[in-house]
């Protein structure tokens, strides 16, 4: 498959779920790329072989993407990233959130916490992350938002979602 071909490819699995794009006529820039959400796990898994994603791999010290399709099959969630199916050193992409419902937040920030330690300077990828509650899957804008570090307590704290009904678990 060539470069165009897989591109093309990327931008049809993804773009149905481009949440946030660049100014572009007539849609988003699949040179610049955009962000996509609420992607199913098949769907990512998918889009990940095309862009030879390298299992294991860490961007910015978070679980590696092919945990979190994992832990999104597992949890019923949803993922959502950035892709660009065009350009230099395209297609490309990135899968830096998980997106679940509140009844699976806290077990997924023990997972984190426990399976994914910081490469450097001790910590978790848990504390890296941001956790936003969100009271649809579809919703635009956070009802509470609380670092990665501080999400366990505060939950402790409040032992209530605050009307959320999901949690997005992202990186940036």
């Amino acid at each position: 498959m060539t470069g165009h071909e897989a591109g093309d490819r990327l931008a049809r699995l993804l773009l149905p779920y481009c949440r946030r794009e660049f100014e572009a006529d007539g849609g988003p820039d699949h040179s610049v790329g955009w962000w996509f959400t609420d992607a199913p796990p098949d769907v990512v898994r998918e889009a990940l072989t095309i862009v030879h994603a390298v299992a294991g791999e860490r961007p910015n010290d978070q679980p590696p993407e092919e945990w979190l399709v994992a832990q999104a099959e597992r949890r019923d969630g949803v993922l959502a990233g950035f892709a660009a199916p065009a350009g230099p050193a395209s297609p490309r992409m990135r899968v830096d959130a998980i997106i679940v419902s509140c009844s699976q937040a806290e077990d997924l920030a023990g997972e984190i916490a426990r399976l994914w330690p910081l490469d450097y300077g001790g910590g978790t990828a848990l504390d890296l992350a941001v956790i936003e509650g969100f009271a649809s899957m579809d919703a635009q804008h956070p009802l509470w938002a609380e670092p990665g570090s501080e999400f366990r307590a505060w939950r402790g704290g409040t032992r209530d979602w605050l009307d959320a009904k999901f949690c997005s678990f992202w990186w940036d």
